[in-house]
């Protein structure tokens, strides 16, 4: 049996608590379980608080939560202070919204390499089934869609990919000393865009190559729509293309202020 990475799973999260409840939960039903569970709090409230306090009574691993203050959609400030407080090696990245396959870190650490960025994928639940997942506080009666027959012959003939089009920051892993690589997010961005695969084709252009999971690390997104998000979309997208133009491996404002 291959020996899996010592591993820090991290999460984002804003003032859904139900939502962040359902995902704890999917994170306790894993296969393999991570060595430590960060959350990564862009400036929720008391009730967020008291929800990771209750957890943390009877997580098996080291359950940590860091918080930043609520200044605005800064998720990328947000994941930067969970890489600085993860003790292990090999980073898996989710969202606090999603509900996890129970093979989910599994799938991730299968194919850990050096060198690697791994890329999975999200099924939606709709509207419906988020308001009645968050009522009961359970997700009973989600059916996993995990079909290891597709993923293994996927894998053989697609699983390589030069493109971070389907990167996702709620489903990716990679290793710390390669996000410090890149200096981490940029956290010069504020509000919703395509932070994640800034991170990610940085990466690419510091040689690490990005993996496809397709069939493999499922996770159900929960519904929730993007008011407000979006306010700086137009600027973030150039920031994007600025990366992409000028090759850049490292953001100046990340991990470390560089001159």
């Amino acid at each position: 049996m291959k020996a899996f990475p010592k591993t820090s799973l991290f999460l984002t999260t804003y003032n859904w608590p139900k939502a962040l409840n359902l995902c704890l939960q999917s994170v306790l039903k894993q296969t393999v379980l991570p060595n430590e569970v960060i959350i990564a709090d862009d400036g929720s409230g008391d009730e967020t608080k008291k929800l990771i306090e209750t957890f943390q009574k009877y997580f098996p691993i080291p359950l940590h939560h860091v918080w930043q203050e609520d200044n605005g959609f800064r998720i990328n400030a947000a994941r930067n202070l969970a890489l600085k407080k993860a003790a292990f090696p090999y980073i898996i990245q989710i969202d606090g919204d999603v509900i996890l396959d129970p093979h989910f870190v599994e799938d991730h650490l299968s194919f850990a390499k050096e060198g690697r960025l791994l890329a999975g994928r999200r099924l939606r639940i709709d509207q419906y089934s988020t308001a009645s997942f968050c009522k009961d506080g359970c997700s009973a009666g989600l059916k996993s869609k995990r079909n290891r027959m597709l993923a293994i012959l996927h894998h053989q003939l697609l699983y390589k990919s030069t493109s971070v089009k389907g990167v996702r920051g709620c489903n990716m892993s990679y290793w710390k000393g390669d996000a410090h690589k890149v200096n981490g997010y940029d956290e010069a961005w504020t509000g919703k865009g395509p932070d994640d695969k800034e991170f990610a084709i940085r990466m690419s252009y510091a040689g690490i190559k990005v993996f496809n999971l397709k069939f493999y690390a499922l996770q159900h997104h929960l519904h929730h729509g993007e008011e407000g998000l979006l306010n700086n979309y137009k600027l973030n997208q150039e920031y994007f293309g600025e990366t992409v133009k000028k090759r850049l491996t490292k953001c100046k404002q990340g991990l470390e202020i560089l001159k």
